[in-house]
């Protein structure tokens, strides 16, 4: 038993470890396509630039400067007002796994667009597989919470499904409102607009309307960590969720059936030769 543990612990980090891993190639590649196309780009604004101020007095070239990169950052395309630096290309790519996709930073080459498709196809799906491995490890977690909590305060066997999905919803309340403040802080945004990116971000919508505009490493790492695990903590009230209104779904349909005189019959299979007995439900006049 203990060696089982340990072999699904092993198997989850070697997981995580292989998604970071793709994260930081692909990041490197990307950044090697883009990059370059990007700094070709600066250097003919720069040259423009250059020629336009030619003839004019070298006093007045900073007052003309200011107006010409707004122009450039409103008309440029986003290879010029945005840096394809490491840690921001591995945050594309981190949108581009996660299906988030933001819209703020996109490939413009054929190259690019090229990797990217095939970036997608294997990191998708490789990113979603280790986020049902977490997924699964937080749901043994909280359920072995709830078990330490019955076993403290009393309680029913039937009631800790309940408890099991209030303790997962409030650990998915405690990441929103964690990472909303730290954006509050970090970006100067209103509580409200941190709480709205967040849970945008967390199911995967991605509007792109609001991106922090923050480039310190500590903001990259914090960044990817609370992504992920609001991802995970989310996803996983998602499904519970869904659960709940399946199940709900379902018996609205038995219900519906059995007031119209059409419950649901077994008949037993002419093909089988195990006697069953008869399954027919009667109905109710």
């Amino acid at each position: 038993m203990k060696c089982s543990i340990n072999g699904k612990a092993i198997a989850a980090f070697a997981t995580f470890c292989t998604v970071l891993v793709y994260l930081a190639v692909g990041a490197a590649i990307f950044q090697a396509i883009e990059e370059s196309h990007e700094n070709e780009q600066r250097a003919n604004y720069e040259e423009q630039l250059h020629d336009l101020l030619k003839g004019v007095d070298e006093e007045f070239h900073d007052e003309l400067k200011a107006p010409c990169h707004m122009v450039e950052v409103l008309q440029a395309t986003p290879n010029i007002t945005n840096t394809w630096t490491f840690a921001p290309t591995v945050i594309f790519c981190l949108t581009v796994v996660t299906t988030i996709g933001y819209g703020y930073m996109y490939p413009v080459t054929d190259e690019g667009r090229g990797f990217c498709i095939f970036f997608a196809l294997i990191g998708i799906p490789l990113f979603m597989a280790c986020l049902a491995v977490y997924a699964q490890h937080t749901a043994n977690f909280i359920r072995w919470i709830c078990k330490k909590l019955r076993k403290l305060f009393g309680g029913k066997d039937e009631e800790n499904e309940k408890v099991q999905q209030i303790v997962t919803l409030l650990f998915c309340i405690v990441v929103i409102l964690t990472f909303s403040a730290y954006l509050t802080y970090k970006e100067d945004w209103s509580y409200f607009d941190s709480i709205y990116f967040t849970f945008i971000s967390f199911t995967t919508i991605g509007f792109g309307d609001l991106y922090p505009q923050s480039s310190d490493t500590l903001f990259y790492f914090l960044f990817v960590f609370f992504i992920i695990l609001g991802l995970i903590s989310l996803g996983t009230v998602i499904e519970a969720q869904t659960t709940n209104f399946s199940s709900f779904l379902n018996f609205i349909s038995s219900t519906c059936e059995c007031m119209c005189g059409k419950c649901v019959t077994v008949e037993k299979d002419p093909n089988s030769d195990v006697d069953e007995p008869n399954n027919h439900v009667e109905t109710v006049a």
